[in-house]
């Protein structure tokens, strides 16, 4: 079983919204499917069997005056399970730092829903991959519990809609170092995702790296035939 993520990130009306549940209404998998669009379209993957809501962000605070965010205890009153936390569009374009992310993975965990941790190095820093990937880890997890049911998407950022992908060798030797990293120092074991211009053209070669529990969709998952390519590709490795 694998998770297959959809982050549908700043996209479609209304209009669209609709046609994309009816049309992923009928989806069925042996693996978990997760659907993250923009909240102000919760309600109309509300009530779906087939698939669990995510969120693509949480507030770093509880209910309370903050104009335009959304907090942990509303998202868990909408049925919403999965919430990205720390992407790297937050991270660089919304300044987001890593004592916020600290406090939103906090705040999920403590109300019972699975965070999904982003996590990933910019091209320059591919020579320092696993410091930097060390250093997200570890701003995110110090003096966290339940850290055993945190989900962790390994996203290189140059990867993230550019259609590069690693090697299926340097994403088993990543997501490797990540699990044993999580496992030595917090005696966790916490499943690893890949995200970063995954497509119905490079899921054969991503499903034959066995260390990844999944995939974190950005654009592809736009679009519901493309989307279905990865799901039947993934359920042939199941």
């Amino acid at each position: 079983m694998k998770w297959i993520v959809s982050n549908h990130k700043m996209n479609l009306t209304k209009e669209q919204i609709e046609t994309y549940v009816n049309q992923i209404s009928s989806l069925k998998s042996m693996n978990k499917l997760v659907f993250c669009p923009s909240n102000i379209y919760f309600s109309y993957f509300q009530n779906q069997e087939n698939f669990q809501l995510g969120s693509q962000n949480v507030a770093d605070r509880n209910m309370g005056a903050l104009t335009g965010e959304v907090a942990v205890e509303q998202l868990k009153s909408l049925n919403v399970k999965y919430v990205i936390i720390g992407h790297s569009e937050r991270r660089n374009i919304l300044n987001e730092t890593e004592e916020m992310i600290h406090q939103k993975l906090k705040l999920t965990l403590e109300n019972g829903m699975i965070p999904i941790l982003c996590i990933g190095e910019k091209e320059e820093e591919i020579s320092e991959r696993e410091i930097i990937l060390k250093e997200e880890i570890d701003s995110a997890f110090s003096e966290q519990s339940n850290l055993d049911q945190v989900i962790i998407a390994y996203e290189p950022i140059w990867a993230i809609g550019t259609g590069r992908i690693p090697t299926p060798e340097e994403i088993t030797s990543i997501t490797k170092w990540i699990k044993d990293y999580v496992k030595e120092k917090y005696q966790v074991i916490c499943p690893v995702l890949y995200g970063g211009s995954v497509s119905e053209n490079n899921i054969e070669e991503l499903n034959t790296v066995l260390n990844i529990d999944g995939y974190l969709i950005g654009g592809t998952s736009l679009d519901v035939e493309k989307l279905k390519v990865i799901i039947e590709k993934t359920e042939e490795e199941v």
